[in-house]
């Protein structure tokens, strides 16, 4: 990882010593989901709708380029999911017995995506134009909270333990998330001349992120949403 950071440096550092570079505000909506794989149980999770907002800095690759990097840091709030699970057996006995197990986790983090983005048109006459982009996008997990109501029975006697507690970020025993994610991104979009911008994106988490990582324990993402951006420093001659 340190090797990328050192590549993504050199080329940004190599693109602004020889193009304008243009600083954007950027804010949306995001629907994201986080698969639950608890204990080597497969969790019908939910996704949740949540929000995005950050600046995004465009550097293009040379004065006659359609390509450009992108690197931003925005916050994103609201990722996670919710499940509920419920198993019915029996004891060795025969008495009957039950356990039902409801978890809700809300995270909130902090993204920085680089993104290779190309841009369609003349790159000197052209005014506005649609884009698209892939790269990495880093995301560390903050805070947020996690709500659990577990429930067991043996013989008609229910014990129920209701937790809604700040959310635990980090490895091993106690915690409730890793801190650390890495997604794949890819956007699509339009951009005016005035600065103005759309984009459609979605990115799918490449890291495990359950704080107990192994083949029965597994927290993966993905999320998808739309946001609109402006960037304040526009070209004259260099219309991107």
């Amino acid at each position: 990882m340190k090797k990328l950071f050192t590549t993504i440096i050199g080329l940004a550092a190599s693109a602004m010593s020889f193009a304008q570079v243009s600083i954007g505000v950027e804010a949306g909506a995001a629907y994201g989901s986080m698969s639950q794989y608890i204990n080597g149980a497969n969790r019908n999770a939910t996704g949740q709708v949540g929000y995005k907002a950050g600046v995004n800095v465009n550097i293009p690759l040379g004065s006659d380029s359609r390509f450009h990097i992108q690197p931003g840091v925005l916050y994103r709030g609201l990722q996670g999911s919710e499940s509920s699970y419920y198993k019915q057996s029996a004891t060795g006995s025969g008495a009957p017995t039950y356990e039902s197990d409801f978890r809700k986790y809300v995270i909130n983090q902090v993204q920085v995506p680089v993104l290779f983005v190309y841009k369609s048109g003349d790159p000197e006459y052209d005014q506005n134009h649609f884009f698209v982009g892939v790269g990495p996008s880093f995301s560390y997990n903050v805070g947020g909270r996690i709500h659990q109501i577990y429930k067991n029975a043996l013989n008609g006697n229910e014990r129920t333990r209701d937790n809604n507690d700040p959310i635990a970020i980090g490895k091993g025993n106690y915690k409730d998330v890793a801190p650390l994610n890495i997604d794949a991104a890819l956007i699509l979009g339009y951009e005016f001349k005035s600065g103005f911008y759309t984009k459609a994106y979605g990115q799918y988490g490449l890291v495990n992120i359950h704080p107990m990582a192994d083949s029965r324990n597994q927290f993966t993402t993905f999320e998808a949403g739309i946001s609109f951006g402006f960037f304040f420093k526009k070209f004259q001659k260099y219309k991107y």
